[in-house]
Order: structure tokens, then C-alpha cells, then sequence
């Protein structure tokens, strides 16, 4: 018996939304249906009882395809295969069913192996929310800080005009990236995240990608195999004790499982059984077995299989894992929560340190300015000799009658007195608006004053000769 043998082409394909609708019932139907034949109730009679109480549209369509087709003279299986809708290792079951007249038994064995597929769905979806949220909001902060704080801060920083740090700059220039392009930045940055959220997690030819990543994150990866092995456990065991082929059963539990490298793993199992080797001989000629099945699941499935109670065994080792999931599950967010806070950190800490360093920088020229003394060089940066100490006689020379400037406003509230005459000169002192101050020498930017016994360059931009 090959899987080729259960699959049908529709009847009628219906819309995504009466596909999504049909999802929700689909194992209800199937577990109403079980409950109605092992009542005694004829398959058709059945079929219309529960069109009745069917509430989606799309699954009332389907159940009047099912049941024309049994009162044409179709098995129940066939008119399941047909409407396109359940799984071929569902219609292989149902036909096992219909066979050996355990229809209702194995139609309970669809409803469970149903409802934990969708189980171990929504553990793994459930076990990813918390960072997927905490990551997101993380996103959307930093974006609405640097697009709407980061510009104002660019204004402020450069009528300040002071020195930057790198990482001050850095944020800087990104600030006024956003405000002038962050209209069409945003979208286009929002757009393509979900573009690459959907080809790694849900587009069907690479969301491999997205499976296989998955592994990668601590605790996920943990989680994930003991989903798979749940799974294994479960469907493997649940259609061999219903009588469906080792093969059949196979081919069924590649087709819901999600993850490639699992998918490799069951593939090479189904063909080295049909091959006629046993699970030990299987297990043993895979490479790296033991890392997508731990030795003693293995050893456990060879001694079943010698002594007869595989499906047994199987179910049990299901069963052993679903409890692993339960705690995994609970645990996922004490594991991720560390590794979400660091990495929150490190965005608020760098924001941080750009706005601080240059408000540290500003003060430090306030306090030189109030002393009215520079720090003095160190020995390290003079090579090793004491740093003489700069006085108005020692680095007098000769120059010009004194003159008189008047300091004018400078939007600031101050104009800084450097040590050398160019922007990025070290802070010496601070000059207020309506000061004067004398002279010895200019250029055609900056003017040499006496402050405080001491000589410094002030902007001429911001500064007006006195007439004598």
C-alpha cells in the first residue's frame, strides 16, 4: 500500500477563507463522525448530522461533497481524499478502518493524532511569543526615538559646537537621516522585515531556513526536538497500532513534519525498513543519529520492535515527551529572558552614552571656564616630561598695542575660548555676551585676548572691535 493510493484531485477547491474556517472543525468533524459510527449510526446519516450542526461554510460544502459521494457508492476514504482537505495519512487510516471494520477506532486515532499536531504547533508559536514581542517593541522604540527625539538632538548638538564623540555622531547622522527621509524609510524598513519574516518562516520553498534557525536559539532548539520526538512518538505509533504499514506510516509522519533535518532522518528510516533492515541496523547507519534522537529513544524502539510492542512503545515514548514540552514550554521565558535583556541593554546604554558624553564634555568646559585654569598635559602625553605650566610670560611674544573686542550674541548663551585658533581645539575658558577683552593679534576667523592672565582665540564671528 503506497501513499499514491489515497490522493485524489478536488472536487472543489475553496477559498482561503473557507480553508481557514474549515481548520478550526476539522477534528471536531472528524471526532463527531467516530463517536456517531460507534454509536451504530449509518455513515450517511452520520454525514448529515453533521452538516447540521456545522458552523463554517466552507465545511458544510464539504460534508455535502462527502456525503454525495457515499451515497453514489464511494468509501467513506475516497470521499475524504477528494475534497483535498485531509491528509493522506488520514485517508490511508480510514481505509485501514474500513477494511478490517475498525472504521470508528482509527477515526479516533485521526482526532488525536489531529489534536496534538495542532498542540505541538501552538507549543512552539506559544514558546515564541515572548521574544518575538519583547524584540518588536524593542524595534518600534528605537525607530520613534531616532525619528522623532534624534533630529531635535542634531539642532541642539550643533548650536552647542562642541567636539562629538564617534557614537555621538553616529546616532546624530542617523537622526538626520530619519528626519528627512524617515517617511519613506520606515515603511520600506517595515515592508521588508515582513517580507523577510515570511520567506524565512512561511513562504513554502525556504521556510526550511526559518525551521532549521530555530535549533539555534537557547531553549528553542531543546523545545523543538522534544516536539519532534513527541510527534514521532505519537503519530508513528498511533497508525501502526491502527494497522497502517511501517512504510505507509512513514511516508504519513514526513508529510507533518516541519523540520528538514528531521524529515532526512525519517526518509532514511523508511527506506532502510523497506529495505527489510531492522530499526537497529537503521539507526546505526545514519549519521549523527543520536543527535536528532537521544541513544536510549533508540534503544527503546529496538527491544519494542524484538519483542513485538512497538506501537505500545511508541505511544509511551510520546507520551514521555509531551511531559518534557509541558515544562520546556513554561521555562522558554526564564531561559530567553537574560539574553532579551542584554540585548535591550545594549540599545538603551549606547543611546545613552552618545547624549551623556557630549553634555560631560560641555560641563568640563564650564568648570575650566569658572577656574580660569586648562588642566595641564600629562607626562605620557609630553613623553615622559612634567607638563610646564602655560603662563602669559612664558609664551608672551612680541605683539601689536593692545586693542579691545566686545563679545555679541551668540544664541547660546557664551562663546567658547579655545587654545588654538580652529573648532576642534580644546576648551579653555568660557566668554560671556557684553564682555571685552584685549587683543594681541587675529586672523580673518579668530581674535588672541587676554583672559584671566592667560591667552585664548575667540570666533570673530562672535565678537566686535571697540573703537578707541
Amino acid at each position: 500500500m503506497k501513499m499514491e493510493d489515497f490522493v485524489y484531485e478536488p472536487e472543489k477547491k475553496l477559498s482561503i477563507f473557507d480553508r481557514l474556517t474549515v481548520g478550526g472543525e476539522k477534528e471536531t468533524f472528524v471526532e463527531n463522525l467516530a463517536l456517531l459510527l460507534a454509536s451504530g449510526m449509518d455513515t450517511v446519516s452520520a454525514l448529515s448530522a453533521l452538516k447540521k450542526e456545522a458552523k463554517a461554510r466552507g465545511l458544510k460544502v464539504l460534508i455535502g461533497q462527502i456525503q454525495e459521494n457515499v451515497e453514489g457508492g464511494l468509501a467513506l476514504s475516497v470521499a475524504l481524499a477528494k475534497t483535498g482537505l485531509f491528509g493522506t495519512n488520514i485517508t490511508a487510516l480510514i481505509k485501514i478502518g474500513e477494511e478490517t471494520g475498525r472504521l470508528a477506532e482509527n477515526l479516533r486515532v485521526v482526532a488525536a493524532n489531529s489534536e496534538k499536531e495542532r498542540a505541538f504547533r501552538a507549543k512552539i508559536a506559544g514558546a515564541m511569543m515572548y521574544p518575538v514581542l519583547v524584540l518588536t517593541l524593542t524595534i518600534i522604540i528605537g525607530v520613534s526615538i531616532s525619528w522623532v527625539v534624534l533630529p531635535r538632538l542634531a539642532t541642539v548638538f550643533a548650536q552647542l559646537r562642541i567636539t562629538l564623540p564617534p557614537l555621538t555622531q553616529v546616532l546624530i547622522a542617523a537622526g538626520v537621516f530619519l528626519g528627512k527621509y524617515g517617511a519613506v524609510f520606515v515603511p520600506v524598513l517595515i515592508v521588508f522585515l515582513l517580507f523577510l519574516v515570511y520567506f524565512i518562516f512561511i513562504f513554502p520553498k525556504t521556510k526550511f531556513i526559518g525551521r532549521e534557525l530555530l535549533f539555534a536559539f537557547p531553549g528553542i532548539g531543546e523545545l523543538v526536538a522534544e516536539v519532534e520526538l513527541s510527534r514521532f512518538g505519537y503519530m508513528l505509533g498511533g497508525m501502526l497500532g491502527a494497522g497502517l504499514p511501517v512504510v505507509t506510516a512513514f511516508d504519513s509522519l514526513i508529510g507533518v513534519t516541519e523540520f528538514a533535518s528531521y524529515k532526512r532522518f525519517y526518509r532514511f528510516l523508511r527506506d532502510r525498513v523497506e529495505e527489510g533492515n531492522s530499526f537497529a541496523k537503521s539507526f546505526a547507519l545514519y549519521p549523527h543519529a543520536d543527535r536528532l534522537m537521544p541513544p536510549s529513544i533508540q534503544q527503546m524502539i529496538i527491544a519494542a520492535e524484538q519483542s513485538g510492542f512497538l506501537a505500545d512503545t511508541l505511544i509511551k515514548i510520546g507520551e514521555r515527551f509531551e511531559e518534557k514540552t509541558e515544562v520546556s514550554t513554561k521555562n522558554i521565558s526564564t531561559i530567553l529572558e537574560p539574553i532579551l535583556l542584554v540585548i535591550v541593554w545594549f540599545g538603551v546604554a549606547g543611546v545613552a552614552l552618545a547624549i551623556i558624553l557630549p553634555i560631560y564634555s560641555l560641563v568640563g568646559g564650564f568648570t575650566q571656564s569658572e577656574t580660569g585654569v586648562a588642566p595641564a598635559p600629562t607626562a605620557s602625553q609630553l613623553g615622559g616630561q612634567a607638563a610646564p605650566t602655560p603662563t602669559l610670560e612664558a609664551t608672551a611674544t612680541p605683539t601689536p598695542t593692545p586693542r579691545e573686542i566686545r563679545v555679541i550674541d551668540t544664541g547660546t548663551g557664551f562663546l567658547n575660548i579655545r587654545e588654538e585658533p580652529a573648532l576642534g581645539a580644546a576648551i579653555i575658558g568660557r566668554a560671556l555676551p557684553g564682555e571685552t577683552y584685549e587683543f594681541l593679534d587675529k586672523t580673518d576667523e579668530w581674535y588672541l585676548i587676554i583672559f584671566s592672565g592667560r591667552r585664548g582665540w575667540v570666533n570673530a564671528a562672535y565678537v566686535e572691535e571697540v573703537a578707541q
